[in-house]
């Protein structure tokens, strides 16, 4: 999948409208009774890419394998349709039985998905001992699982190897911290001639950083905004400097530029930049034209680690054929199926998937961007010790409007970064 394809998956989403409607999922006989009815579930999921969409609909035919009577219809749309579809869906009576969720949205949109646990639980083979805990832990609802995952996602910092060679940098190494990281900045920017960090608004990767400098969180664990917080202001006005005071960062031109920390670093303009594990693959093989290095977020004497997102497969409450719909979820989330989509390059879920994931990396990336694969293992291991899932409010997409147009005046020091976050916070708290 292509970088700029997937960098739309880290903006947060909208509220969603729900509405008392049938599932689109039928069943020939009328039956909602999975082991004796032959069903059709509907199952909707963002575009995954060529090559994913095709890894995703061959293991909709394994459920088929695994359960003649149930078969798999498969449906994509762009990512940035992909929401605003299902919302429309919801309201419309036309969602389909398996729903693909995001983590960060997962908030808008849990009164509308029935929990996974019970007889769907058991239906889908659930054990929660074969997982990261944290991978479970963001598609959770006030303790409840409402999809299970098929991957996690932690922010990792991104850096261009033959940059820093250039400038005569050491490559960092996982532990580094936060001024060892500005220190790097500096001297690669003055080798580069300009800055050499991608700065972010984006939710994930900016408040990630945030998190690692002192342990600031935009939102309380009872899902409300807090950017008036001590540490996210003080955070917050670390990272505004690394463009205004450090001058290592290149700043977003416009608050429509979510994605512009990671596109100028694959575009070579940048050496750095923080982006999730979802590119520990496509970044190399697919849009860098340099050896790519991976790290730990710099961490501050206070710091964080990072924060985690997911996603994965859910059911929608208005579904008829609910056990049904859990044993496919089980058969798309199996070892197997994880092992398939770790091999793809997607971080695994799965404790057992591990090491497909980095054999994948070895196989597939270390002959053109040597040891990659070592490094990838480290950064994995280091930064999903320390992850958090990232709790978002239930109007983030909201949210994260107004922060593209506060923080980028922020960042080119037209309003202070207090201003920045008390204009976001008077606008965006409920």
């Amino acid at each position: 999948m292509k970088l700029a394809t997937k960098l739309a998956a880290v903006v947060a989403g909208t509220a969603v409208m729900f509405g008392a409607a049938a599932c689109g999922s039928s069943s020939t006989s009328g039956s909602s009774d999975a082991s004796s009815a032959d069903v059709t579930l509907d199952w909707s999921f963002w575009s995954q890419g060529e090559e994913g969409n095709k890894t995703w609909k061959e293991l909709a035919a394994q459920v088929t394998e695994k359960y003649p009577n149930i078969k798999v219809n498969l449906t994509t749309a762009p990512f940035a349709d992909y929401f605003t579809k299902l919302q429309s869906q919801l309201a419309g009576g036309t969602a389909p039985c398996i729903v693909s969720m995001q983590s960060l949205r997962l908030p808008a949109f849990a009164k509308a998905m029935e929990p996974m646990e019970g007889p769907l639980a058991e239906a889908a083979g659930f054990k929660a001992d074969e997982w990261s805990p944290g991978a479970l832990k963001a598609l959770q609802s006030s303790d409840k699982q409402y999809a299970l995952p098929y991957g996690l996602s932690t922010m990792v910092m991104y850096y261009n190897k033959d940059a820093f060679k250039a400038a005569g940098v050491d490559e960092p190494k996982s532990g580094w911290t936060t001024d060892e990281f500005i220190a790097a900045g500096k001297k690669v920017s003055a080798s580069m001639g300009k800055p050499a960090f991608g700065e972010s608004f984006s939710d994930l990767h900016m408040y990630s950083q945030l998190l690692a400098f002192n342990g600031a969180r935009p939102v309380s664990d009872d899902g409300a905004l807090q950017l008036n917080d001590g540490k996210v202001t003080d955070a917050f006005g670390w990272y505004s400097g690394l463009a205004t005071h450090e001058k290592i960062s290149s700043v977003p031109a416009s608050s429509s530029d979510v994605a512009w920390g990671e596109q100028q670093f694959v575009a070579g303009n940048t050496a750095m930049a923080v982006d999730g594990t979802w590119n520990i693959k496509s970044n190399v093989t697919d849009a860098a034209g340099f050896k790519v290095g991976v790290v730990a977020l710099p961490q501050g004497t206070n710091g964080g680690g990072t924060f985690s997102a997911n996603s994965g497969f859910g059911i929608s409450k208005t579904c008829k054929n609910k056990e049904a719909a859990a044993k496919a979820i089980g058969v798309l989330t199996d070892a197997a199926s994880q092992a398939a989509s770790a091999k793809a390059g997607n971080q695994p879920a799965r404790l057992a998937a591990t090491d497909a994931f980095i054999q994948g990396l070895k196989t597939d990336i270390d002959p053109t961007n040597p040891g990659y694969s070592d490094q990838v293992a480290a950064v994995v291991k280091a930064s999903s010790e320390k992850a958090v899932p990232f709790i978002s409010t239930d109007n983030w997409d909201k949210v994260t409007k107004l922060m593209g147009q506060q923080f980028q005046q922020a960042y080119t020091d037209k309003i202070s970064p207090e201003e920045a976050l008390k204009n976001v916070q008077e606008s965006g708290a409920k």
